[in-house]
């Protein structure tokens, strides 16, 4: 829309990023609208740059710099410009910026955000992408959360976007529960969760069979040391599997039993996953779809719990049956970079990047990075995930028609990823292959709690989802006792299910992340509740003036009386350029520090500068007008977010 980009190009970074590069050759526009920073008004103006580190080299500066004032000083929202020591500081007309912000408000009302792209974009979100074998836990929890937000994002940017899940049930991790699920020969108990269920399964059975294995090592170690080590190793799993029996004593005694009775459990495993992959025995593809349809029964139910649902799910497996895999396998093979690595075929990547080292910095690979060759396929003739993951690829490109696909995916599998980027450089797919991102994040910790899938020891979405909500209905019955039962239980199941995904796309993904509850559920802080119960107020003022805005009767003087309400005023202006900033970089954080920040300003601001109470008609309208903006900022920051926008709390 004309008026989101109108206030877009208002805001200062683009204002001085558009007239310092028209009068200094060479320089991009986003290294100028890095280096913009507020600052202090005793310095004489509200933003400022280092504009002599634009100046390097460059023979004429004083004049230059006359010339960026000059042009600066055209724009209505600027009041002055000036250079000191080296910055460039510029001050804002906050009446003129109050018009533009206000009337850009007006026009596009609920719609307020980030303008649209000039260059939209087919892209493809994967995420989540869990393998069915046990429930979702915290970490799959920031993957989502994550994966969806970036989409959510990339469409009020103007892209068209697509989510997918990638459903791996061709991998081990999935035999060894479909083994463990055909030996136990029952159904997951009407009052369970079915992913529960499965993932008891999967413990039960994965630390039965390392057992076995370990009990074998004990038989076969010649030395004291791996005598000792065989020991210690049948102590830890004896005491895991005594935590499992105690979950489920009878399913436990059934499965122990029957895989006792199997003398190798690892060649039944590798032949059901034969006879999967090549659908070699109508009752083993029975019971993998059986068992993946339940999990991904449980998984879609936590999924829609908190609203991240993906669009497109894709089956592992259908990729095998069909062409794909074999054909990227035989692209391969036509490549001057076959290998054999003990007898598995492989691709030697790093003869390709000998051969085209362009790849290097066109895929963003360090140069330091030994990257080892990727087996593309047993010598027992099955393949490998990542074999299926470049056919995955290439359908996600294809099925969208996308131009870009971005694999939410933890940061332990950016060797693999690359791997696969390279692989298909290799097979001559190289703008698939940058175009290809890999969204890496850390993993997440709760304090006091690890993790083990193997072992059944994991923190389940659906625990901390539960916990979030209890939490937070202890503070709702706290504040609003007068409320009935379901609507405190719906204002805490808001407040619940907002905290959690608020916490896991807070920190950037890059970084490694604690999950606590106490600290995600506060209403005092920098939280999902402080931001819901912040559009609660603004909301509720709106409701009390019951009327429409008068926008006509707006005296926009009344912008620079107070410092507080101009301060508020400026950062609400900054909306569509932080929006789209964050989108661009592909950063959610950027747009949850900014909406902490208007957070708090607005909370400073209203208590003190009443808005229904004001009596000058033109100030009324003012502030009623900023509340109505930053209303519609927080509304719109939380569903970017998937947060519910709660009326009351």
């Amino acid at each position: 829309m004309k008026q989101l980009n109108q206030l877009y190009e208002t805001t200062p970074y683009r204002l001085l990023a558009k007239t310092i590069t028209r009068h200094i050759p060479g320089v991009e526009e986003k290294l100028v609208e890095y280096l913009v920073a507020e600052i202090p008004r005793r310095y004489g103006g509200d933003y400022g740059i280092p504009i002599m580190r634009l100046l390097r080299g460059v023979q004429d500066r004083e004049e230059k710099i006359n010339a960026i004032i000059n042009d600066l000083k055209q724009s209505p929202v600027i009041r002055d410009a000036v250079y000191t020591r080296g910055y460039l500081n510029i001050d804002i007309n906050e009446a003129e910026l109050a018009k533009t912000l206000f009337n850009t408000v007006k026009a596009v009302g609920e719609e307020f955000g980030p303008p649209k792209t000039a260059k939209p974009e087919r892209i493809v979100v994967e995420h989540t992408s869990a393998n069915p074998t046990h429930p979702l836990h915290i970490g799959h929890a920031r993957n989502m959360c994550l994966g969806d937000t970036l989409a959510r994002m990339l469409r009020k940017r103007g892209h068209i976007v697509q989510t997918r899940f990638y459903i791996n049930d061709m991998g081990r991790q999935v035999a060894v529960l479909v083994y463990g699920y055909m030996k136990a020969s029952t159904k997951p108990p009407e009052n369970t969760k079915p992913d529960h269920w499965l993932g008891l399964v999967y413990a039960i059975t994965h630390t039965l069979i390392d057992l076995q294995e370990a009990k074998k090592k004990l038989k076969q170690a010649r030395t004291h040391e791996e005598y000792q080590e065989a020991v210690n190793e049948i102590d830890k799993l004896m005491a895991a599997l005594a935590k499992l029996r105690s979950k489920d004593p009878q399913l436990f005694d059934k499965l122990a039993e029957a895989i006792q009775q199997d003398p190798d459990p690892e060649k039944t495993i590798s032949r059901i996953m034969q006879e999967y992959e090549y659908r070699l025995n109508p009752d083993t593809v029975k019971a993998f779809r059986e068992v993946v349809e339940l999990c991904l029964q449980g998984f879609r139910e936590t999924m829609k719990r908190v609203d991240a649902l993906p669009e497109e799910w894709d089956w592992e497996s259908d990729l095998a049956w069909t062409s794909m895999v074999e054909k990227v396998i035989k692209e391969a093979l036509r490549t001057p970079y076959i290998t054999y690595k003990e007898g598995a075929l492989a691709l030697d990547l790093q003869k390709l990047l000998r051969d085209k080292p362009y790849l290097y910095e066109k895929l963003g690979i360090p140069r330091n990075l030994e990257i080892p060759p990727l087996v593309l396929r047993r010598s027992d003739g099955t393949t490998l995930y990542p074999t299926r993951d470049i056919a995955y690829t290439i359908k996600k490109f294809q099925a969208f028609n996308a131009d870009k696909v971005i694999n939410v995916i933890a940061a332990e599998q950016r060797l693999e990823q690359i791997q696969v980027r390279l692989a298909l450089a290799a097979i001559g797919r190289e703008k698939e292959a940058a175009n290809t991102i890999h969204y890496a994040y850390e993993m997440v910790t709760i304090p006091g709690r690890s993790m083990s899938g193997r072992r059944g020891e994991y923190i389940t979405l659906d625990e901390v989802i539960e916990a979030a909500i209890a939490r937070a209905r202890q503070e709702v019955d706290k504040r609003y006792p007068e409320l009935t039962e379901e609507e405190r239980q719906a204002i805490a199941e808001g407040v619940g299910i907002g905290a959690v995904r608020y916490s896991l796309v807070s920190v950037s993904a890059t970084k490694p992340l604690t999950f606590n509850i106490d600290e995600a559920v506060n209403f005092e802080r920098n939280t999902a509740p402080y931001i819901q119960y912040t559009y609660a107020r603004a909301y509720n003022i709106l409701r009390k003036h019951n009327a429409p805005i008068p926008w006509e009767e707006i005296d926009y003087t009344a912008a620079g009386e107070r410092q507080d309400r101009r301060t508020l005023l400026l950062l609400a202006a900054n909306y569509p350029y932080i929006y789209a900033k964050a989108a661009d970089e592909l950063k959610p954080e950027i747009l949850v520090a900014y909406i902490n920040k208007l957070a708090d300003k607005f909370n400073k601001w209203y208590p003190t500068d009443h808005v229904i109470r004001e009596q000058d008609p033109g100030k009324k309208a003012f502030k009623l007008a900023l509340v109505y903006t930053i209303k519609t900022i927080l509304e719109n920051t939380l569903r970017t977010l998937g947060i519910p926008a709660l009326k009351r709390l």
